[in-house]
C-alpha cells in the first residue's frame, strides 16, 4: 500500500515596493518564496497579476537565499505601473508546478498607489528651532509623497500641483503639520522643536 507525499507549504514575501508609483512608469520590486521544509527553490517562477488576472511581471528566483533568512529565494521583478491614478490591488503567485516534490501554491496580495506625473518640486528645509542646526533623517510627507532630509536638512519631493498636508516627523521633535498649496516650485523652511516629555506621577 502506498500513500502520496504530503505537499510542502510555501509562502511569499514582497518588499521594496515603491510608493507612490507614477502612472505608466517602469519600476522594480522584490519577491521571495520559501518552502516550509527548506527545499531549494532556485529557478522557480514567480508571477505578478493585476486585478483582472493579467500577468504584469514574471521572474525566476536566484540560487542564493536572502541574507539572514532560512531559505527565502528571491528575485527583482520589473513592472510597468498602470495608466490610471488611484490604488490598485495586485497579487504575486507561486504555482510550484515545476518542483519534483509536491508543494502547495502560494498567493499574496499587495497594493500599488498610482499617481499623476510630477509637475513641481517642493524643497523642504528642516532645522531645529533653538539652535538653527539642520535636522537630518526627518520624514517629510506631502499626502502620499514622501522623502527624508539629508545631512543638510533638505528633502525634495516631486509632485503634481494641488493642496497637500505637509507633515514633518522625527523623534524626539514635535510633529509639524500644515496645509500647503503647490502651484510652482517652492522652498519651505520648517523649524521643529523638541517634544515636551509628560510629567510622571509619583505615588507616596
Amino acid at each position: 500500500m502506498t500513500s502520496e507525499a504530503e505537499p510542502h507549504n510555501t509562502s511569499l514575501a514582497i518588499w521594496d515596493i515603491p510608493c507612490p508609483v507614477v502612472m505608466g512608469r517602469s519600476s522594480k520590486m522584490k519577491v521571495g518564496v520559501r518552502c516550509s521544509a527548506g527545499c531549494q527553490l532556485t529557478g522557480q517562477q514567480i508571477e505578478v497579476h493585476n486585478e483582472t488576472g493579467a500577468t504584469k511581471a514574471t521572474g525566476r528566483v536566484g540560487a542564493a537565499a536572502w541574507p539572514g533568512t532560512s531559505g527565502l529565494y528571491w528575485t527583482d521583478l520589473d513592472f510597468t505601473a498602470p495608466d490610471t491614478e488611484g490604488t490598485h490591488s495586485w497579487a504575486v503567485r507561486f504555482t510550484a508546478h515545476e518542483l519534483e516534490l509536491p508543494h502547495e501554491p502560494a498567493f499574496s496580495a499587495f497594493s500599488l498607489i498610482i499617481v499623476k506625473p510630477p509637475e513641481h518640486t517642493v524643497t523642504v528645509k528642516v532645522t531645529e528651532k533653538d539652535t538653527q542646526t539642520p535636522v537630518q533623517h526627518a520624514e517629510v510627507r506631502l499626502g502620499v509623497y514622501r522623502a527624508a532630509t539629508d545631512e543638510t536638512g533638505l528633502a525634495k519631493v516631486e509632485l503634481p500641483k494641488g493642496t497637500y498636508e505637509l507633515n514633518v516627523c522625527k523623534i524626539p521633535y514635535e510633529i509639524f503639520s500644515e496645509p500647503v498649496e503647490v502651484t510652482e516650485d517652492v522652498t519651505l523652511s520648517i523649524d521643529v522643536v523638541a517634544a515636551v516629555e509628560p510629567q510622571q506621577e509619583y505615588w507616596m
